[in-house]
């Protein structure tokens, strides 16, 4: 299939670049000056901080890796104007894994299984039986191994699209049996290192406390929140290309019922996580929510409640906001803000005296997270086509239009 674009317009799409990695370099530069007061005169309270942007920031990751894996095994087409931007955001893995070696160096201001200081000797005594998983150098092992396969996938699919982009002749008809075959294989291991990073990183924070429907709830909410950045970045895109619009209303209304349908489940999943504890009320299940309600944190979880799911819902109802591509960059930034809040609500209340605000540490800590994560998507993506012009499928991508 031939390339729908022009030489000309091919190099209108390359994608500059400077602009945002100097933004977000400096965002992340006055980050990181904070985060290193704040581990001076703040210590437990910058890595609560540190581990809340980490998480909410790799579970955005993973949710653009999980549905770029997707739309290939289900040979997706309509998504291909999107699928540049979609890799960019699992692109940042890299990144990623070093900004873990921060946390492996503070995991006993995080974890109290590390050394047990201060819990009663009963407690000790439990977490004893769990020794033999909860110990750091296990905890520091799967965490490498994690990162290998989420990197090791997301460089091979990025590396296959640009290689299209880059040596394809034109009117090849070229498919995309390899990205497939890799994405139809790994999914489930992809899945299975997620789960189990979540039981690693946030539910081993109280580590009495059990669910096997968390790493399904921590899934879910990256996954919305990667579909809302997926949204932003496409508005952005839209508005950047000169010419006739590549990425066209259809394909925001695709993303905002994607949304809704993710909305629902991530609702779904929260609601009965806490009906199942609630009906069984065993302590130690019970007091995870109990902790998450007291102190102020009931008003975060009514937010959620509200913020996250009711808001969103009614909104992304109505067909005639998922068809205007800056409603949608305004919904789909609404729920990646969200999705801190709740990563946030997941995290603080695990640390006795972090009040239900966020403070000058975690925001300092989202600042240099969050900003060397988009500087490093930035560097990467610079000078490469916003949108894949030699893609089989860009053609019947472009020419999409919604169901009624």
């Amino acid at each position: 299939m031939a390339s729908v674009a022009s030489p000309g317009e091919e190099r209108a799409l390359l994608f500059d670049g400077r602009k945002v990695f100097l933004v977000s370099a400096i965002v992340a530069l006055v980050g990181w000056l904070a985060v290193a007061i704040g581990w001076a005169v703040a210590t437990v309270d910058t890595y609560v901080g540190y581990l809340t942007a980490f998480a909410f920031a790799t579970s955005i990751a993973l949710g653009g890796l999980i549905f770029l894996m997707i739309t290939y095994a289900v040979g997706a087409r309509w998504n291909v104007v999107v699928r540049r931007l979609n890799e960019a955001i699992p692109s940042v893995f890299p990144a990623l894994a070093i900004l873990f070696v921060p946390l492996a160096f503070g995991l006993d201001h995080l974890y109290v299984w590390v050394s047990a200081d201060g819990v009663s000797s009963e407690v000790r005594e439990l977490l004893e039986h769990k020794r033999a998983y909860l110990n750091v150098p296990f905890f520091i092992g799967r965490t490498v191994v994690y990162f290998a396969i989420w990197i090791g996938v997301a460089f091979l699919l990025r590396r296959w699209s640009l290689a299209r982009d880059r040596e394809a002749p034109r009117g090849a008809a070229l498919t995309h049996d390899r990205e497939r075959t890799l994405s139809s294989a790994l999914l489930p291991i992809v899945a299975l290192a997620l789960t189990f990073a979540a039981f690693d990183w946030l539910m081993s924070l109280q580590p009495l406390w059990y669910s096997t429907i968390f790493g399904v709830y921590y899934f879910a909410g990256g996954f919305i929140a990667s579909l809302g950045l997926l949204t932003v970045l496409a508005f952005a895109a839209r508005r950047s290309i000169p010419g006739e619009p590549w990425i066209r209303p259809p394909h925001f209304h695709a993303l905002g019922r994607l949304m809704l349908g993710f909305t629902i489940f991530w609702a779904y999943i929260a609601f009965f996580q806490v009906l199942l504890i609630q009906i069984a009320n065993k302590p130690e299940e019970v007091e995870f929510f109990l902790e998450r309600t007291r102190n102020g944190f009931g008003a975060i979880a009514a937010l959620l409640f509200f913020g996250r799911f009711v808001l969103p819902f009614f909104v992304l109802l109505l067909r005639p906001i998922k068809f205007d591509g800056k409603l949608m960059a305004i919904v789909g930034a609404w729920i990646v803000v969200l999705h801190y809040v709740d990563v946030f609500w997941l995290v603080a209340p695990s640390r006795e005296g972090h009040g239900p605000v966020p403070n000058v540490w975690d925001l300092a800590a989202l600042a240099a997270v969050g900003g060397t994560t988009v500087a490093f998507g930035a560097f990467l993506l610079r000078g490469k086509a916003l949108v894949p012009v030699n893609d089989p499928a860009l053609v019947q991508s472009l020419e999409y239009r919604s169901p009624l």
